[in-house]
């Protein structure tokens, strides 16, 4: 089995009842996807939820479908062996491997110490990236994550993809204007031939340039 990157500081977790330690791993560079990463999806969560989905050629995907895996396996044999049939990846065709990144922008806690957190962003230089940026699908990056167990009564034993931090290599920023939404949205590209223009009346015509 090939060495899984290990980033960072082991954190510890209680899962049904017992310590368990999540090391944070990096993946190597992958193409990003609808990624989230300054400002949290709240579409179907109020609470808000960081996310990125982050594709990889099939042989770097390898070491990390085998940690989701075994994460699974481990967490199944404990619990009569039931399998929750959500899995954070998917394999297409071509070979290459898609993976669910997230984190939750807002926890709440059964004690009700409730607290926000966020995933820390780097530049390719490893500089911490301190402004909002607008971060498009085709961004090349890294994602440092946890794989977290869990175990349900009704779905069974599963993993998630918990996002800590995000490496940016090559950035694709959005314009924030109808055509970048066209694109990413729809993937509709910049053609040759109709164009809606602006309509201004008379009297708006005059006052934007009555003053040159």
């Amino acid at each position: 089995m090939n060495e899984i990157p290990i980033l960072g500081v082991l954190l510890e977790v209680k899962l049904m009842q017992k310590t368990i330690k999540l090391k944070t791993h990096t993946t190597t560079e992958g193409i990003a996807e609808y990624p989230y990463l300054f400002s949290p999806d709240t579409k179907f969560d109020v609470n808000g939820l960081y996310r990125t989905k982050l594709t990889l050629p099939k042989i770097q995907s390898k070491p990390f479908i085998e940690l989701v895996e075994k994460t699974i396996d481990e967490v199944a044999k404990k619990n009569k062996g039931k399998l929750s049939p959500h899995k954070p990846y998917k394999v297409a065709k071509d070979g290459k491997v898609t993976f669910t990144f997230k984190l939750k922008a807002k926890v709440n806690t059964k004690n009700g110490t409730d607290f926000e957190q966020r995933p820390k962003i780097f530049d390719a230089k490893g500089i911490p990236i301190t402004k909002t940026l607008s971060v498009y699908s085709g961004t090349k990056m890294k994602v440092a994550f946890q794989c977290v167990p869990y175990f349900t009564n009704m779905l069974g034993a599963g993993a998630t993809l918990r996002m800590k931090a995000v490496q940016i290599i090559e950035l694709v920023e959005g314009k924030g204007n109808g055509e970048s939404a066209a694109e990413e949205q729809f993937g509709f590209s910049k053609e040759d031939g109709f164009e809606i223009k602006s309509e201004t009346t008379d009297e708006e015509e005059t006052q934007s340039t009555g003053d040159f």
